[in-house]
């Protein structure tokens, strides 16, 4: 009888540990979320985003480089793609 209740009180202890946890990482994201410059998504960021030709990842056109008219994620993209060219 006395195991049975250690066990229940562990699980009990780690339930409560967990849920805080959790309300604690989900309060941390929330505030990320607000103060981070673009926004968050659902909060009708109208930002367009472009896709760098050399590696496929799409990225802010305000924070994206361009050269003629392509768009590049870095440095080292653009000068792989004006090397190809």
């Amino acid at each position: 009888m006395r195991f049975l209740i250690m066990v229940l009180l562990g699980f009990l202890v780690i339930s409560v540990v967990l849920t805080i946890l959790r309300a604690a990482f989900s309060a941390s994201t929330d505030q990320q979320r607000r103060s981070s410059p673009g926004g968050s998504r659902s909060g009708g960021s109208s930002e367009r985003l472009v896709k760098d030709p050399v590696c496929g990842t799409y990225v802010p056109a305000s924070t994206a480089i361009r050269a003629e008219n392509m768009f590049f994620c870095s440095e080292e993209c653009r000068a792989k793609y004006l090397k190809q060219a």
